[in-house]
């Protein structure tokens, strides 16, 4: 290589957040799979065309785990589950789920292209509302179900693998009529490709061609975990009053990592991505312990650490060394501007005209240096950019692979291959706490909603460590399935869609699922879940408007039936298909809440969208929360139907760690074809004029499976003695 040459290291960023309930076994959201067929085995066996290109995978455990969990244990996720239901059975929240689920890809690149299943968009319509699911659910065929569940889940499996199967070629081809055998056909290859994708990596890397490395087990921010106070430093207005400290669960979090690596590979990782490239002082002994001989973060986090902000001294192209009490660590730093583009630019541009640019950068860097054998460092996501791409991205990459293959001026390598040729000489003078976005951790920490999230975390850690031990020696497997649930709930992604940074139409499902994870560590260890896991971190002080309020005083009898068109025609409503939840649920057990005042009582009406009548809603449990100037919850079942059911009514203790039971006198409910509620409003202290928080749970075996509103409650507000009046003038 001459004066001008350069190395370039590619580091591809494999993760997905942990979507399983361990509780249940079910997986939450399906893009593992999905993923897992379009873009992890795809991304590794791309370099078996191009001997010559030298990459590094970080494998997430947590992602690797999930992976196996599809190949061998039959895991399931609920579209995997719509499409193995025969097109002629499929129900009416079958289908409403289809139609709303099975589109969920890049229209331009994934669906468009495939003329049967263009149609099928077109047929359903670009910008729909849920509540218009059913009726369009009834102008689709039987044949259309059957072409959309084989359409969906072909369009997610990688070109590649397309161009390989004689019967995946057929299918294409026959685009669309397909049979229940087509669909197996496709739903077999899946699971064959999950299959594939973990000896793939041990294959390509085996024969030298790429390093794996990890990242702590379940994608934590690390300092964080090890303590939470690391973020004043870059954001010395965040206003926290508690703590989350605990460098214990840090250090577990690599040591699983680096074990479940070494089983999976046969060998040790040398390198580790810290999630989210969030790095401190703090964690460099507690990963250097574990055998980690380098790290790689963001290049604002050099700018920090050297206190230089100026670029023409090139002094991000090499790695430096990074101290702490002894401690040394190699470190490496990604160049953002050609990380993004190759993220976020390029997938609009023709192959060649994005490769010359990347190319042309890169000689530009190599011209400019004043560094001898400059390291430029490439690091992404390796799997949320390509449905961006036309046909995945396998012309761009056969484009660019071929230029760098062709290049005797640009040389690609192996992190650790290069440290080994080009030790770094030069020592930070610190490492400067911070993660890849704005060199501070604001995104996980930064927003009411995550100081929330991570009060919540600080909470369960302080009940569970009271108690953990407990089960350490006389119940091993509850103990590691307890500790398991607080390393997921520590992972970064649950505050990743927390605040307003970004949003997605999952935010509601992530949060149910992150408080879900923490609710299963007292219900494993035979406690009662603490009220506050009920209420979600997204939006949780704002309150939702119904969809029509009170107007008048109303009195209606407890009976569980309208007696009479007038009881209830003065009441709030707030309908479940008008809620407003970005996520389409394909069944609700509830259709409708209603809610008003006489001068002494709340009175409370759910409706139900199946006749009280039917079996399953013996299955189920339900809860009112109310919230006023304490927590308020009533249980009941609806095991015996009648005029008279009875309830418990408890109140949240000060310490918010429990419930004390209260006395029910008073509480009348009536099951018969809708659920009625009486509640003296002294029971609850609601003084007229007050607005109380209103929020309604439907359970199935201790879990929730429904909560309206989705996030939020309904906010009422107890009449003042001129109320009637009032509203009689508007």
């Amino acid at each position: 290589m001459g004066v001008n040459s350069i190395y370039i290291a590619f580091v591809w960023h494999m993760h997905q957040p942990y979507y399983k309930d361990l509780a249940t076994g079910k997986y939450k959201m399906p893009w593992v799979r999905l993923h897992g067929t379009k873009d992890y085995h795809f991304m590794a066996e791309l370099l078996d065309g191009y001997p010559k290109i030298r990459q590094t995978f970080n494998l997430v455990p947590s992602l690797l785990s999930q992976i196996e969990d599809y190949a061998g244990n039959d895991a399931a996720d609920y579209l995997m589950e719509l499409t193995q239901k025969k097109a002629s059975e499929l129900g009416p929240e079958d289908k409403t789920g289809i139609l709303w689920n099975f589109f969920m890809s890049n229209w331009d690149n994934m669906v468009k292209p495939y003329p049967r299943y263009f149609e099928l968009l077109e047929k359903r319509g670009y910008f729909i509302s849920q509540k218009e699911l059913p009726e369009i659910a009834g102008k689709f065929s039987v044949q259309d179900y059957l072409d959309l569940q084989v359409w969906f889940n072909l369009s997610w499996i990688d070109p590649l693998t397309q161009a390989k199967s004689p019967e995946l070629q057929a299918l294409v081809k026959k685009g669309g009529k397909f049979t229940e055998e087509n669909k197996q056909t496709v739903m077999a290859k899946h699971k064959e490709l999950m299959g594939l994708i973990v000896p793939k990596y041990k294959e390509v890397s085996d024969r030298g061609q790429i390093e794996l490395t990890t990242t702590p087990f379940y994608h934590p921010i690390l300092p964080l975990v090890y303590d939470s106070s690391i973020a004043k430093v870059s954001l010395p207005k965040l206003v926290m009053d508690f703590k989350f400290s605990s460098p214990e669960d840090a250090e577990e979090q690599v040591r699983r990592a680096v074990e479940f690596h070494e089983k999976k590979f046969g060998a040790k990782p040398k390198g580790l991505w810290p999630a989210e490239g969030s790095v401190s002082e703090d964690i460099l002994p507690l990963v250097a312990k574990y055998g980690i001989k380098w790290m790689a973060t963001d290049e604002e986090i050099l700018m920090q650490s050297l206190g230089t902000f100026d670029r023409k001294n090139n002094y991000l192209y090499k790695p430096y060394i990074a101290k702490k009490d002894g401690t040394e660590m190699n470190m490496i730093f990604r160049n953002k501007e050609l990380a993004d583009a190759i993220g976020f630019v390029y997938s609009k541009w023709d192959a060649g005209a994005a490769v010359n640019d990347f190319i042309g950068k890169i000689y530009g860097i190599a011209d400019s240096s004043n560094i001898q054998n400059p390291l430029l460092s490439v690091i992404l996501d390796g799997e949320n950019a390509w449905e961006y791409y036309k046909n995945n991205g396998l012309d761009f990459f056969n484009t660019l692979y071929r230029r760098l293959s062709d290049d005797d001026r640009i040389k690609t390598v192996t992190v650790s291959e290069y440290l080994e040729k080009f030790p770094p000489k030069e020592v930070l003078p610190k490492l400067y706490p911070g993660s890849w976005i704005n060199h501070d951790f604001y995104v996980w920490i930064g927003h009411e909603e995550d100081i929330k999230a991570w009060d919540y975390l600080y909470r369960v850690k302080q009940d569970m460590d009271t108690w953990k031990n407990d089960f350490k020696e006389k119940d091993p497997g509850v103990y590691e399935k307890i500790k398991q649930e607080m390393l997921i709930a520590e992972g970064s992604d649950w505050c990743w869609w927390y605040g307003d940074d970004h949003s997605s139409v999952q935010d509601e499902e992530f949060d149910r699922l992150f408080r879900k994870h923490l609710a299963n560590i007292f219900e494993l260890a035979g406690r009662d879940v603490p009220p506050y896991l009920l209420m979600p971190v997204i939006n949780d002080a704002r309150t939702v408007a119904p969809h029509a309020a009170p107007t008048a005083l109303i009195k209606p009898v407890i009976d569980g039936k309208i007696s009479n068109y007038y009881e209830w025609n003065a009441a709030g409503i707030f309908e479940v298909i008008k809620s407003g939840s970005a996520i389409h649920r394909a069944e609700t057990v509830t259709k409708a809440l209603y809610f008003g005042f006489d001068n002494t009582n709340l009175y409370l009406r759910i409706d139900f969208n199946s006749p009280l009548s039917i079996e399953k809603y013996r299955e189920y449990n339900f809860e009112i929360a109310i919230f006023n100037k304490a927590f308020y919850k009533i249980s009941f079942d609806l095991k015996n139907p009648g005029t008279e059911i009875n309830c418990d009514f408890s109140v949240q203790t000060e310490d918010k760690k429990s419930w004390e039971m209260m006395d029910s006198a008073g509480i009348q409910i009536a099951a018969a074809k809708i659920v009625e509620l009486r509640i003296p409003v002294k029971k609850l202290r609601i003084q007229e004029g007050e607005t109380a928080s209103i929020s309604f749970m439907v359970l199935k075996n201790k879990n929730e499976i429904e909560r309206w509103p989705a996030t939020g409650n309904i906010g009422v507000t107890a009449p003042t003695k001129d109320f009637e009046s009032i509203n009689w003038q508007v």
